[in-house]
């Protein structure tokens, strides 16, 4: 039990897209800390099973709730199951991505990941910064990527998503930090979760752990963090050495050799 972070941020932490990957590894490490913890995610199976895991563990409280944050209404939902509990930070992991040429996708599924992985955070964020504001104390932490540093072809939207999320919680640190409340960009690369089912595993394919660990050493000491020393070259060279279009003609090469879904074309 972390006695510092529990009186910073106790009782209880928020953590949407928990029933995989990172999200998951968030519980672990923020029960660990001593943390209740409320998991939000679509699959109410896995995350039942995770609570499960972390009450017999840590010996924490869990709630779970089943939402869908591509739903309109869909905070509501978290609000009112959590209207009684002093939430002290909120984890907004929840995403998607769509990889490949730009219209791979179909306009439903890129809409769909425009409103998961900006609108949904930025309409939690809202709500429980007010409260963390009104109680003096609290914490955000956004799931970005390496990708919101640069143009990424292969993975446009995607990237285009992250960067608004970089802006913000950039743009929130500074104005939040006088309020005593810390607001953190986690700027991981490929990360072993479901999005990079098939990917080969390598020095570029981090674990969870390490990734979600980084977030929570440095929430409070910085606006956004990059895990990992070759994402951290690779956002150095991308931003500081190379400019916009080198950065953009270097990622896409890259990139096409390491997404499969880069080379197929859309099924008719």
């Amino acid at each position: 039990m972390d006695n510092t972070f529990l009186e910073k941020y106790g009782t209880w932490a928020i953590i949407t897209g928990a029933s995989s990957g990172i999200g998951a590894e968030f519980a672990r490490q923020i029960a660990a800390k001593g943390l209740n913890v409320v998991l939000i995610a679509r699959r109410k199976q896995l995350l039942e099973a995770l609570a499960h895991q972390l009450e017999e563990k840590y010996s924490v409280h869990t709630k779970t709730i089943e939402a869908d944050l591509i739903k309109d209404d869909f905070h509501h939902t978290i609000l009112d199951a959590t209207n009684d509990l002093d939430i002290g930070l909120l984890v907004n992991n929840a995403g998607m991505n769509c990889e490949g040429h730009f219209y791979r996708g179909s306009l439903e599924r890129n809409v769909q990941m425009l409103q998961l992985n900006t609108r949904a955070p930025f309409i939690l964020a809202y709500e429980f910064g007010k409260r963390f504001i009104s109680k003096g104390k609290g914490g955000i932490i956004f799931t970005s990527s390496i990708s919101a540093f640069s143009a990424h072809p292969f993975l446009s939207h995607y990237a285009a998503t992250k960067a608004y999320i970089l802006s913000l919680a950039e743009s929130m640190n500074y104005e939040f930090k006088d309020k005593n409340v810390d607001v953190l960009a986690l700027c991981p690369g490929m990360t072993k979760s479901e999005m990079t089912k098939g990917m080969k595993d390598g020095p570029m394919l981090m674990d969870a752990p390490p990734v979600v660990e980084t977030a929570l050493n440095n929430l409070g000491k910085t606006a956004y963090v990059v895990p990992g020393f070759i994402n951290k070259a690779q956002v150095f060279i991308n931003s500081r050495i190379l400019n916009r279009n080198g950065a953009k003609n270097l990622t896409g090469a890259m990139l096409k050799k390491i997404l499969p879904a880069a080379n197929k074309k859309k099924k008719k």
